[in-house]
């Protein structure tokens, strides 16, 4: 992955490069170029989820010291 992406074309693409190996329309001389490139997307995508999890726990637990509103 060269360039930034979004989430939701991460997944895109994931589920494109999962089509194409159920379909069985990767060469074996491209399956271990694509496998590489799946695991980055998935890397991605956990990463993006892990961050907007951490972000969103921080936006509704209030921080010590703080009143709940």
């Amino acid at each position: 992955m060269s360039k930034e992406i979004t989430y939701e074309e991460a997944l895109l693409q994931l589920k494109d490069i999962v089509s194409k190996l159920e379909m069985k329309q990767v060469k074996i001389d491209d399956l271990a170029g694509t496998v590489k490139e799946a695991k980055q997307l998935v890397d991605f995508c956990r990463e993006k989820l892990d961050k907007t999890e951490s972000e969103i726990n921080k936006i509704i637990q209030p921080q010590e010291g703080e009143e709940e509103l």
